[in-house]
């Protein structure tokens, strides 16, 4: 009996010592900048109105540190998003599980010496003991490298959806 299968998680891109050197960089930049501006407001009042431009671009930019990944499986399409700072949302791929080339636990070593088109991180951490990878054809794309946080009941739900062959390849026959 086929069943209607939807599941839909969202993952916070843990932030890493690049991003906080990014931050401060941003921040020492617009706190410099603000300060100079106003020192000038003196003899240019439209200085005040640079500060505040400066202040807004400094948050703008610090939030879009802010990175969560979302992952719909319709039936067996699966999605995954990129959310900025949520407020910005960009699809990076959008794939049926039935056009998997290959998929199982990512171990970074496997996929060094291999070539793709595109290459997707879209988990918390790469250091994460839940990794897994598929690699598919986008609609856009060539060779994909999707590499995800999987939790169990999503897993599961792909599967169920691989094809016959693929799932006897990496699970063995059940």
């Amino acid at each position: 009996m086929v069943r209607d299968v939807f599941i839909e998680e969202i993952i916070k891109k843990k932030m890493e010592p690049l991003d906080w050197l990014l931050i401060l960089v941003v921040f020492t930049v617009c706190l410099g900048l603000t300060g100079v501006f106003l020192f000038f407001t003196l003899i240019f009042p439209f200085c005040l109105v640079l500060a505040g431009l400066t202040v807004y671009f400094g948050y703008f930019f610090i939030t879009r540190r802010s990175v969560e990944f979302e992952y719909s499986l319709t039936n067996d399409t699966f999605d995954v998003d990129k959310i900025i700072a949520k407020r910005t949302r960009k699809r990076l791929i959008s794939t049926s599980v039935r056009n998997f080339d290959d998929f199982g636990p990512y171990h970074p070593e496997e996929h060094a010496q291999k070539q793709y088109e595109k290459k997707y991180f879209s988990c918390s951490s790469l250091k994460a003991d839940d990794l897994w990878y598929f690699v598919a054809k986008g609609s856009n794309e060539g060779n994909t490298l999707v590499v995800f946080n999987g939790s169990e009941r999503l897993l599961q739900a792909i599967k169920e959806q691989l094809p016959r062959q693929m799932y006897q390849e990496f699970f063995g026959r059940n």
